[in-house]
């Protein structure tokens, strides 16, 4: 009589183990899947309550922040936080987070920023070194770590303070694909200033500006049409106007208008903490629409008489679309940092999400929006009046079905 083996063989062993792998195999993608989704549900989240901080702005000041806009500023003396910490006079040069600090549980912060006795910049070698972004010297405790400014999805960073995901709507870009400018100087305004029309944007240049200011009732299409914030991998530290270091701020200091301070700190700010749109269609080479592209004596092409005319838009790029990249592997969302070369295209909608990105609306409603959809409808959602703003193709109407 045969005794039966009180083991496993080793072929039953291989089938347990191989039947433990296929399961393994299925069950990761979903688990990795359901983080997902609970890292884009917190990342709307943070949104959602950045929103409702800009409509507490508004409510609290009549207007919504500035895309940059000076907050104060040091004078020469003893740092109260840090006795070791002296720096040189400087100037407050801020963006739209710090404006909304105090909605957003960063009071603190904001006093830091706003009071005269504190400076965001600092001399001491071991707060230099803790900031992490070289050659900035932006003080710590001027730029703490805040979740609500970061998206969990998003792999990049720049610096170990400040890190941020989120961009502000700052309407358009006022130039060409090869850099010629679009708009001229109209009714005594800059080309800077006429790109900031009210009807084209929400974020406006607050700093030395004569700039309008937006509210939330000059969304004439809607506040729930028109996105205030974004997410965007590239994004600077959310406290950082621009390419500012504390040489640039001690500059402004004594002198505003000086071109380092211009063109680092206050124009740049409209790029790498904020998102824009371009003077392009996606129909751009069609013939019967040319009756229908805007015109405007604001512009100023070769082919307008008197600055008078239409003007045909560009394609679309693929780097200004929602999560456009380049083609090659150095131009991918992830691997490109801003620099003031490529700043103006990568100031667009940008997540590690799959397929799109959260926005947050004027009414404090976060939308996920897919990357396929049609650049007039990213337009449209950044124009927070249509039929009037600089958009090539003014007569498009944005409708809930589009949007989603």
């Amino acid at each position: 009589m045969k005794r039966q083996p009180s083991g496993f063989t080793l072929v039953e062993l291989l089938v347990v183990i191989t039947i433990i792998g296929i399961l393994m195999g299925l069950l990761i993608p979903a688990v990795n899947a359901a983080r997902e989704t609970a890292r884009r549900n917190q990342c709307a989240t943070n949104m959602k309550n950045l929103a409702l901080a800009g409509v507490q702005h508004d409510v609290s000041k009549k207007f919504l922040p500035g895309y940059v806009q000076s907050f104060g500023s040091f004078e020469s003396g003893i740092d109260p936080s840090d006795p070791q910490n002296a720096p040189p006079n400087h100037l407050k040069i801020g963006t739209w987070a710090v404006a909304l600090l105090p909605w957003l549980d960063g009071q603190p912060t904001y006093e830091h920023w706003t009071q005269d006795r504190y400076p965001i910049t600092t001399t001491s070698t071991a707060l230099g070194k803790l900031n992490g972004a070289s050659g900035t010297g932006m003080h710590p405790l001027a730029a703490p770590n805040l979740a609500i400014f970061q998206c969990p999805s998003n792999p990049v960073a720049r610096g170990n303070f400040g890190k941020n995901s989120m961009v502000y709507n700052n309407g358009m870009h006022p130039r060409t694909q090869d850099n010629t400018l679009l708009l001229r100087n109209f009714g005594g305004s800059s080309w800077l200033m006429n790109s900031m029309d009210k009807n084209s944007g929400v974020g406006t240049q607050q700093f030395n500006s004569t700039a309008d200011t937006v509210t939330l009732d000059d969304m004439k299409d809607g506040q729930g049409f028109t996105v205030l914030f974004s997410e965007n991998v590239q994004a600077l530290p959310w406290h950082r106007a621009g390419f500012a270091n504390k040489n640039r701020l001690q500059l402004a200091a004594n002198n505003p208008s000086n071109g380092q301070v211009t063109n680092q700190v206050v124009i740049p700010a409209r790029y790498t903490n904020g998102m824009v749109w371009h003077y392009e269609d996606e129909q751009y080479a069609d013939t019967t629409l040319a009756s229908f592209w805007n015109g405007s004596p604001k512009f100023n092409l070769a082919n307008l008489a008197n600055g008078q005319g239409k003007i045909q838009p560009e394609n679309v790029l693929d780097f200004h679309r929602i999560n456009g990249r380049g083609a090659t592997v150095s131009e991918d969302i992830f691997v490109l940092e801003l620099n003031n070369g490529n700043s103006y295209n990568l100031a667009r909608p940008s997540s590690a999400h799959v397929d799109g990105v959260n926005c947050a609306f004027g009414d404090g409603a976060t939308r996920f929006i897919t990357q396929s959809i049609n650049y007039r409808v990213l337009q449209a959602m950044m124009t927070p009046r249509g039929k009037a703003s600089l958009v090539p193709y003014p007569e498009f109407v944005l409708t809930d079905e589009l949007g989603d």
